[in-house]
């Protein structure tokens, strides 16, 4: 073990298993900002908690 280098562990991430079937065209994608139509929201929507993440 380095001493100006200890070995700790801060965190562990835990990413679940998403699905994400459809996708959208490249041309709409460009203009929307994601390839997802599941993250095609508003900030507003966002903000107000009508994003369910499905």
């Amino acid at each position: 073990m380095d001493i100006m280098r200890p070995n700790w562990r801060v965190g562990y991430a835990y990413v679940p298993n998403q699905r994400m079937d459809k996708l959208h065209s490249p041309a709409k994608a460009l203009r929307v900002g994601t390839i997802f139509p599941e993250l095609d929201i508003t900030m507003e929507e966002y903000e107000r908690g009508l994003f369910d993440g499905k």
